[in-house]
């Protein structure tokens, strides 16, 4: 999917060239932050890590020492590419002989993104933002002097700029030709679609017309609870991973015009249930407008 790269993003010293209105106040930091944060260890098991994902509604988990120094992050992508969309799987089938039950209580260590994009208590909004758009992360760890103090995700961030007036179009910013899939697609392939790709949603297509949407949490769910759970527990994951991701797609779909003003399809973001909508004109699907874009958009108008 090609995504609109947007002019005078830095300037020629490498700093933001943000707009002056979300350069921040005094401790500001302290009024976006997520605290207490849902946090593990990194010698939590796996299937934990998943539990705390569903029954908190989260994407992503900082993983800290028994004192709360921040040793890494596991989110949602990274629980959806070991499941089998990416090198992850290989824990399962090389660590544990394919029994993929056993290697959902290996540690959490095991998977979890070590590097992480942290932001120090004491930083601005705008240096955070700018982290936030520069890596490419959905989410930043908010430390002091390495203890894990909260998080600021892109919904946080979204939800904070949202009242500030927004006068672009959604065909200025949103991802154009965006990748769909039709709904027999696997559950396995979607997820290789995801990982190889970095998506975190995918529309599911049938002849012209959007079905739904699978998100990485559907994935994350669908492994966690119900029937595909039980048949973890008997080794039959090769049944898991063949079902058509209709069967765990969010059904429907949010769809704008690419004309549409953003301050008008801000809030329409926040309530789709998975932090996008879809962009129609002429009756097709041109584009996808995503948290990270509307992030994109306020921190540039």
């Amino acid at each position: 999917m090609s995504r609109r790269v947007i002019r005078g993003f830095l300037r020629s010293d490498g700093t933001p060239n943000f707009s002056n209105n979300v350069y921040s106040k005094p401790k500001e930091l302290e009024y976006l932050v997520q605290k207490p944060v849902v946090s593990a260890t990194a010698s939590t098991p796996i299937i934990k890590a998943i539990d705390l994902m569903l029954s908190k509604g989260i994407r992503r988990v900082p993983i800290t020492t028994s004192k709360g120094e921040l040793l890494g992050i596991i989110t949602a992508t990274d629980m959806v590419n070991f499941f089998g969309g990416g090198e992850y799987y290989n824990l399962v089938k090389l660590r544990y002989g394919g029994r993929f039950f056993s290697a959902l209580y290996a540690p959490v260590e095991s998977i979890m993104t070590r590097e992480v994009v942290c932001a120090d208590v004491g930083e601005s909004f705008s240096e955070v933002l700018e982290k936030m758009i520069r890596e490419n992360v959905g989410s930043v760890p908010v430390v002091d002097d390495s203890i894990l103090m909260g998080i600021i995700t892109e919904y946080d961030v979204v939800r904070y700029l949202s009242g500030r007036s927004m006068t672009g179009k959604v065909e200025d910013y949103m991802s154009r030709n965006p990748v769909m899939a039709s709904p027999s697609i696997t559950i396995k392939s979607i997820a290789r679609l995801m990982v190889s790709n970095g998506f975190r949603r995918i529309p599911i297509v049938d002849g012209g017309d959007v079905r739904g949407i699978v998100t990485t949490m559907d994935i994350v769910r669908y492994f966690g609870e119900g029937k595909a759970f039980r048949k973890i527990i008997l080794d039959e994951m090769d049944q898991v991973i063949s079902v058509p991701a209709k069967e765990i797609m969010s059904e429907g779909a949010v769809k704008v015009n690419p004309h549409d003003k953003l301050g008008d399809v801000a809030p329409l973001i926040r309530t789709s249930g998975v932090g996008a909508v879809l962009v129609e004109d002429g009756g097709a699907i041109i584009g996808i407008l995503t948290e990270r874009d509307l992030l994109m958009a306020l921190a540039t108008e």
